[in-house]
């Protein structure tokens, strides 16, 4: 009979975390104590062990900060070297870092708070530099959207969605984001967004990034922030909000070019307007017939949608697709996380319309029966539709 002597009781579950506290010594704790500065000389933790613990959370599979205390820290104490802090002290220096609103009144006087979290934007990009997932001299491609994030906190207000919560506006290059900014949900998505947008660029600028091309949808038509993205960009494509006063001159094309996308028939033009007095732009238009077969009172048979854009040598088709691709920045669950059956089916219709792709309610079912048979969404136990956290493609 084999017999087995335990001759230590520093047995762990979670051994392969200490190599990752390792290399996150190794590759950030400096980065992070030189740009949130020192936080105690002789007693206590510096911000890159607490930071470095509150990581450890999520790699051990915790949800909130508590499980620190309650089930991870006598495992996390065994690195020889790295020390592991408490819930208690995570809390604080988040505390610490909490950065004062600012108060903008808008024509009406009402107030809305924003919140541009400058230290640790400061501190994500100078991470994502340190670990090379951004490079000095780097020509990037930069998306920018807003987000709503439902919560009821004491100060969170009610958006258009009809929940509370708040409205980050969050800039993003591939899939890592890049810059993010909070405000109040009730905030209108154009409301000193000009002024967000700068700093992000001016914090790339500032690290010698420079931007090629900027992807936004119609929350950034307008005068003020196209000027301003125009000064930071190469090119950019902003999804143009409806505007009456082009209708006639659309309406007037010919020379429409059929072009199959992504399996869906659409015909394309492009024209120079002049959205603003004295400001020039191509507008690259797309339309699809209508599947319903109803007239729209001002479109007649089409669906229109129009990009903007300071791009005059790439083909109506090259814009349309490019600007189609921050489709992977929106996702059908970022606006609720669950959804029964016929919730799921026109939420989809609703995604694939704000990327100018109109798909009828059957076409929808064929979604998201392929999306099941390939398990990327999941039901729970009450039978609702949720993103498959496994599922990459």
């Amino acid at each position: 009979m084999t017999k087995i002597a335990i001759k230590s009781d520093k047995i762990t579950p979670f051994g392969g975390i200490f190599w990752v506290m390792q290399q996150f010594d190794r590759s950030l704790s400096q980065v992070i104590d030189s740009t949130l500065g020192v936080r105690c000389k002789f007693y206590g933790y510096q911000y890159s062990e607490i930071l470095r613990s509150l990581m450890c959370i999520y790699f051990c599979g915790g949800s909130c900060v508590e499980d620190l205390s309650s089930h991870l820290i006598n495992h996390l104490s065994l690195h020889p070297k790295l020390r592991t802090c408490s819930a208690d002290t995570i809390l604080r220096a988040i505390s610490e870092l909490a950065q004062s609103n600012i108060s903008y009144a808008s024509d009406a006087g009402k107030q809305y708070a924003f919140n541009t979290a400058g230290r640790l934007n400061e501190l994500m990009f100078n991470c994502l530099m340190a670990t090379g997932q951004l490079k000095e001299g780097g020509l990037y491609d930069l998306d920018f959207d807003h987000q709503f994030i439902e919560v009821e906190k004491f100060e969170s207000k009610p958006t258009f969605k009809k929940f509370l919560g708040y409205r980050p506006g969050v800039a993003v290059i591939g899939d890592t984001i890049v810059g993010i900014e909070n405000s109040d949900g009730n905030t209108n998505v154009r409301f000193h967004q000009k002024d967000t947008l700068k700093r992000f660029f001016e914090r790339l600028e500032q690290r010698g990034l420079a931007v090629n091309r900027f992807r936004a949808d119609c929350g950034s038509c307008s005068e003020d922030i196209v000027s301003e993205v125009e000064k930071h960009c190469k090119s950019f494509y902003i999804r143009a909000n409806r505007c009456s006063s082009l209708y006639d001159d659309i309406f007037a094309l010919r020379g429409w070019s059929k072009e199959a996308i992504n399996g869906i028939d659409f015909e394309l033009n492009s024209i120079l307007v002049e959205k603003w007095k004295g400001k020039a732009y191509r507008l690259v238009i797309q339309r699809q017939k209508r599947l319903d077969g109803d007239l729209d009172l001002w479109e007649g048979q089409y669906t229109y949608r129009c990009i903007l854009t300071n791009d005059y040598t790439s083909s109506a088709r090259d814009v349309v697709e490019f600007y189609n691709l921050r489709v992977g920045k929106e996702r059908v669950f970022a606006a609720s996380p669950s959804y029964d059956y016929d919730g799921f089916c026109h939420a989809l219709q609703d995604a694939y319309l704000e990327e100018g792709v109109k798909i009828n309610y059957n076409k929808a079912v064929s979604v998201v029966t392929f999306l099941r048979n390939k398990r990327m969404v999941l039901q729970d136990d009450k039978r609702k539709y949720i993103a498959n956290p496994e599922a990459h493609y």
